[in-house]
């Protein structure tokens, strides 16, 4: 991939980060907390909310893993769809360490 490449490759890849971020916000979270649902899963499982992000990221990962390194073709979630996933969840991890400073 050339550098014009990787950048236009990068402003569509973050245009499709927030539009999906945003819309699974309305269905995961109360509409006044963004980050509610990671708040509610730590208070039930006794944990911080950060910790709860971090295991929707390590599934994301031990799903991936799987699929990649036996080559396995998905049922139901693509692999390009649980990378953006563990991407938005990253941007999410941030954003719960950053409200809790």
């Amino acid at each position: 991939m050339t550098n014009l490449q990787q950048e236009e490759y990068l402003e569509t890849l973050i245009t499709k980060l927030k539009t999906i971020l945003l819309s699974k916000r309305n269905d995961y979270a109360f509409e006044t907390d963004a980050l509610s649902n990671f708040k509610v899963v730590g208070n039930i499982c006794g944990i911080k909310p950060e910790i709860a992000c971090l295991t929707l990221i390590a599934t994301k990962v031990a799903r991936l893993s799987s699929l990649l390194s036996e080559n396995k073709l998905p049922n139901n979630e693509s692999i390009d769809d649980s990378i953006l996933d563990l991407i938005n969840y990253g941007i999410l991890l941030s954003m719960i360490n950053s409200e809790s400073k």
